[in-house]
């Protein structure tokens, strides 16, 4: 198993050697009026920021400007981000934040709007999600570089002795399950119900949510909307696979996400749906699977309904303490280039810097990309159309945990539906009137 995939990654390896090295063509400001400062970036630890590390030596000749990322673990990143910021502290140029984490940066955070007018930087070459989650209230705070769209992994082998084909909804999604547990006796899907850890939980559910015209508040966050009929029928339909039509794998009700994944690279569970990295988890050396059984797809959806997905991005965001703004706006540009995530995202010469991650629409259908990463970018390319983020709600951490609780109990069966949405939306209602959100 281990002497394939390295022959594998040694021959998609020559497609990223051809782009190591090339040149980013990013809008820099002519004349390197800015050589000589230094920019410090605070980021996860990722290996897509490694590979971008092994070409700061292409700016610096472009700009004179030198770079240093500082790494933080991703656990710790957000209170290293609000310490350093609510100080007033200028060590830090640059913030590699969260989406969902942007109404409580905001205020930390410059405004990129005049900037990115003036090198006619437009954003509308990044998905939806990607768009939503780098902006708060009408003002552009960041821009996307790293960012995840969710997958359906199934195994290709469970699927075929079935006789069955990937879903592309969700009532599909029941009938696969239930032909592969019948006749491989592998769990169909593994879902993860439990809580515990950053509302993982609620990943999916989102999925059935949207897709069934629900949603969680109306857009002025007046009314509390996950009470409502076409919630409670998205609620039950998210937990019926474990519920009713007991397609999940054992253990479902108390899994979180890693969990799941575990499920299928041991051999348990013929489907996740989860964020795509997750494909160097399955064809990875912890994994009992070859990259031959590992396929891939969009996310299913609602029969009839719109295309819809849960999506998350990190964006990089100028620090508005920083004295370096100029300086730092000119890195912005160089690493959320085309041409660099292209760069990185093709060259599998090294493990350790070796990613997938591309954030540009362009990117996703770029030949070079799809050639190097199995055609992974064509298929999450489909699941971002219409991708949504969580809402852009300073206290949303407070009911997201609220609605998280929630669900974990509604798996378990012991409780009916309409009532522990109900429970959870008069205390979302609460949160909400104490923050000030509501009127009256």
């Amino acid at each position: 198993m281990t002497t394939r995939r390295a022959a594998l990654g040694g021959a998609l390896a020559a497609t990223g050697a051809a782009l190591f090295g090339r040149p980013a063509k990013a809008r820099l400001l002519p004349g390197k009026p800015f050589a000589g400062q230094r920019v410090a970036v605070l980021v996860p630890h990722a290996s897509q920021f490694r590979a971008q590390e092994k070409r700061f030596a292409e700016f610096t000749a472009a700009t004179g400007i030198e770079v240093a990322y500082n790494y933080v673990p991703y656990a710790q990143l957000r209170d290293k981000i609000t310490t350093e910021a609510v100080a007033g502290s200028d060590a830090f140029d640059l913030y590699c934040w969260l989406d969902a984490w942007g109404p409580s940066l905001a205020l930390y955070l410059e405004p990129l709007d005049a900037l990115l007018a003036r090198d006619g930087i437009a954003m509308d070459r990044y998905p939806q999600a990607y768009r939503q989650g780098a902006s708060f209230g009408g003002t552009v705070l960041g821009l996307p570089i790293r960012g995840h769209p969710q997958l359906l992994f199934y195994r290709k082998d469970l699927l075929a002795k079935a006789g069955v084909e990937p879903p592309r909804t969700w009532d599909e999604l029941v009938s696969v399950a239930d032909a592969v547990q019948r006749k491989t006796g592998v769990a169909g899907v593994a879902m993860y119900y439990g809580k515990g850890n950053a509302q993982q939980n609620l990943f999916l559910w989102l999925n059935f949510l949207w897709g069934r015209g629900g949603d969680l508040f109306t857009p002025d966050f007046q009314r509390t909307r996950f009470a409502e009929p076409e919630a409670v029928e998205a609620t039950r339909a998210y937990l019926d696979l474990h519920l009713k039509h007991k397609v999940t794998a054992p253990g479902s009700v108390q899994f979180v996400e890693q969990d799941a994944v575990n499920s299928v690279a041991q051999g348990n569970a013929a489907m996740v749906m989860v964020w795509w990295w997750v494909w160097s988890v399955l064809t990875g050396s912890k994994s009992t699977l070859e990259a031959e059984q590992v396929g891939f797809a969009p996310m299913p959806q609602t029969a009839g309904g719109s295309r819809v997905s849960y999506a998350i991005s990190l964006p990089f965001g100028i620090a508005k303490a920083s004295r370096r703004k100029e300086a730092a706006f000119e890195f912005l540009k160089w690493v959320s280039s085309p041409e660099l995530e292209i760069a990185c995202a093709t060259d599998k010469s090294d493990p350790n810097t070796a990613d997938i991650v591309v954030t540009h629409r362009a990117s996703f259908l770029d030949p070079r990309v799809n050639a190097a990463n199995f055609g992974l970018h064509r298929v999450a390319a489909e699941s971002l159309e219409g991708s949504r983020i969580m809402p852009q709600l300073e206290v949303w951490p407070q009911i997201a945990v609220v609605l998280e609780s929630t669900i974990s109990e509604l798996a378990t069966g012991t409780k009916p539906v309409e009532a522990g949405l109900a429970e959870a939306a008069r205390e979302a209602d609460r949160i909400l009137k104490r923050a000030g959100v509501r009127k009256g």
